[in-house]
C-alpha cells in the first residue's frame, strides 16, 4: 500500500526538515556521552567497514530509556503510519549511536550500516530517503535504509567469517536508487 497520496509535497518536506533537525538536535545532545567501539569490537568489524567509520561512530547507552519521540513521529502515527522510537533498540544519529540497554554485535553492525549510510548521503539526504521510504512504504521495517540494515546485519549474524564490504554494498544501493 502506497501511503504518500495521503501527504501534501509540502507535508512530506516539512516531515524531511523535522526529522533532519531532530538528527542533528539528538546527536549534539548525545554525542558529549558518547564512547567509541572497544579495541575487541573494532577488530571483529574491521573487515566490513572503513576505519573511518569504526574511527569515528561512538555509542551512547541512554540510562532512562529509549530517544524520545519527536511530535512529527506522533503525528505520523496518528496519520496511519507505523514508527516508533520506543521499539527501537537503538537510534543512529550521523555518527552516534544512541541505545537504552546494552548492544549485542548484530545490533551494533546494524547500526554502524546506517552510520556508512549517512557518510555516504549526508544528513539532508538520508532524512528525505528515510522520510519518503517511510512514508512510501508504511512503516519502519519497510524502509528501504532499515531493509537494507537488516539485509547485512542478517548476513553478518549468518556467517561472520564471510568478509564483505558494507560501504561498498551502500554504494552500489546508492547508485541502483534502491533507496
Amino acid at each position: 500500500m502506497l501511503f504518500t497520496n495521503s501527504f501534501s509535497d509540502s507535508d512530506v518536506l516539512r516531515y524531511v526538515n523535522e526529522m533532519a533537525s531532530f538528527i542533528k538536535a539528538q546527536r549534539e545532545a548525545f554525542a558529549p556521552q558518547a564512547a567509541p567501539l572497544s579495541p575487541e569490537e573494532m577488530a571483529a568489524f574491521k573487515p566490513f567497514f572503513s576505519e573511518a567509520i569504526l574511527n569515528t561512530t561512538q555509542f551512547c547507552k541512554k540510562t532512562d530509556g529509549p530517544v524520545e519521540t519527536p511530535d512529527f513521529v506522533k503525528e505520523l502515527n496518528d496519520r496511519g503510519i507505523a514508527i516508533s522510537l520506543e521499539r527501537m533498540e537503538a537510534v543512529t544519529l550521523m555518527d552516534v549511536v544512541v541505545s537504552y540497554r546494552d548492544l549485542g554485535p548484530h545490533i551494533r553492525f546494524h547500526e554502524l550500516v546506517h552510520a556508512v549510510q549517512y557518510q555516504k548521503l549526508g544528513l539532508k539526504q538520508f532524512a528525505n530517503k528515510y522520510v519518503r521510504g517511510l512514508l512510501t512504504r508504511g512503516s519502519y521495517e519497510k524502509i528501504p535504509l532499515e531493509a537494507s540494515a537488516h539485509l547485512l546485519e542478517e548476513k553478518f549474524a549468518k556467517n561472520p567469517s564471510e568478509i564483505f564490504s558494507v560501504e561498498a554494498d551502500v554504494q552500489r544501493w546508492i547508485n541502483e536508487n534502491k533507496f
